[in-house]
């Protein structure tokens, strides 16, 4: 069963930071150098400093990004300017946004504290393949912090929104923030105390399976800080804060929710010839061509239309190279995925743009093996077609591969068929914000569970 519970957040007192946009940001994952710059100058107590610590030129065991950061945690509590609620609370949000299509919509959620179960138990659900390097980083900096500084953002199975509807019901009339975050979307959040909703949460929760959206690194971190601090601490019971990890979750159901492409980019492929490549890809896809040029805007719309559009009927991707002067939307030919040709066989998966993407051109055509795809500089992931498209033709770039957005029930029917997409399959947009609220994990507390 999934165990959710309230929890006493640390959270900026507002009565010392005022404006919450200067010091939260995205996820460490998705933050560029030039960003990382930005956000240090918004604000001397920014959380990227403790999120996404910059390295000094000489870093040693004793000085380093990761013991800053758990400093500046340590400095910044000592402060007051982070300061730990009184009462456990589940902590609603409201997020309003536009989508891609220009409408505005508000994603609702809730931060809680999520019991950390093995995959195994069939509680929590993957569907994404995790980078080495990127855990071994968040180890390092939950190790430091003692803390979960960015929470994981998981969806769960509700048709009625009645988990939603009931924390709804019992939300105060003041929110405990409502500003503009740095991207420059409105961003409410509400504690819910109230024990009758906080019981009743809890249980219309226990039923629910976990499908991890965004943050399948910082859940497999909480899987080895778990098993780490069980072996430390082998008289600590189930309640202990350690076996938790700050989550985000939302309804499936959810008229907010919202999945972007994730578009690759190969910056360094030398060599690579579209003349070249097509009679490679001839066997597997047909495709179209757009010329790229000279009205660059329109082209890329086109472009963004004729990818969707080819999409729905069969796997499709967008090609955008620096060597051409014409865009192309490849076509998986039928009998391929029945043919023998991918080494995919899961009904599952082998429908899924981003898997014959993976299968038959990285790794089959350019020879990108799952080690190559491991090593984080080998591909760019970026979720706008436009940047991406520039970013080629600008001469940053050698290449790209553009995808149609992965659908939440292509997420669901992979996770319980106990299967892995690849990495950055999902784009699930907006971000959940890091600052707004951190657990900590004392080895020696109890997550307090529900007010009596």
């Amino acid at each position: 069963m999934a165990v959710v519970a309230p929890f006493r957040a640390l959270r900026y007192d507002t009565a010392r930071v005022q404006n919450l946009t200067r010091v939260v940001t995205p996820p460490y994952d998705v933050i560029s150098p030039r960003e990382q710059d930005d956000f240090y100058r918004a604000h001397p107590q920014n959380i990227i400093r403790i999120e996404l610590n910059r390295p000094s030129d000489r870093e040693t065991p004793q000085d380093n990004c990761y013991t800053r950061a758990a400093g500046h945690l340590r400095d910044w509590m000592a402060m007051g300017v982070l300061a730990r609620d009184q009462d456990p609370a589940f902590y609603l949000s409201e997020t309003t946004y536009q989508d891609p299509d220009g409408n505005l919509r508000t994603r609702h959620g809730f931060f809680t504290a999520l019991k950390v179960e093995d995959y195994a138990s069939g509680v929590v659900l993957p569907h994404e393949k995790t980078f080495t390097g990127h855990k071994e980083d968040r180890l390092k900096l939950t190790m430091a912090t003692g803390a979960n500084v960015s929470p994981i953002f998981a969806l769960f199975p509700d048709d009625e929104n009645l988990v939603w509807r009931t924390l709804a019901a019992a939300r105060p009339e003041k929110p405990l923030a409502d500003f503009v975050d740095p991207f420059g979307l409105p961003q409410r959040l509400y504690a819910i105390s109230d024990p009758a909703a906080c019981r009743a949460v809890t249980e219309q929760m226990a039923d629910k399976v976990i499908f991890i959206a965004d943050g399948h690194h910082r859940y497999e971190t909480a899987l080895n800080y778990r098993n780490h601090m069980r072996a430390q601490h082998p008289d600590r019971g189930d309640s202990a804060s350690f076996n938790y990890v700050l989550t985000y979750l939302c309804s499936m159901n959810d008229p907010g929710l919202t999945v972007f492409p994730c578009h690759r980019v190969l910056p360094r492929r030398d060599g690579f010839d579209v003349r070249d490549f097509l009679p490679m890809a001839a066997p597997y896809f047909t495709w179209s061509e757009i010329p790229a040029g000279p009205d660059r805007a329109a082209a890329k719309l086109r472009l963004q239309q004729e990818l969707a559009e080819a999409g729905q009927k069969r796997p499709s991707f967008g090609l955008v190279a620096q060597d051409s002067d014409r865009f192309y939307v490849l076509s998986l030919k039928e009998g391929v995925r029945s043919g023998g040709l991918m080494d995919v066989d899961e009904p599952e998966l082998k429908d899924l743009d981003v898997v014959v993407l993976t299968d038959v051109v990285l790794d089959k055509i350019l020879g990108l093996d799952n080690q190559a795809r491991d090593q984080l500089h080998t591909i760019k992931y970026a979720s706008r077609l436009e940047e991406v498209v520039d970013e080629v033709l600008g001469g940053q770039a050698r290449l790209a591969f553009l995808l149609n957005p992965t659908r939440v029930d292509q997420v669901q029917a992979v996770a319980e068929a106990g299967l892995i997409m690849p990495r950055k399959s999902t784009y699930f947009y907006p971000k959940v914000l890091t600052g707004l609220v951190l657990h900590l994990m004392d080895p020696a507390e109890d997550i307090p569970g529900c007010p009596q």
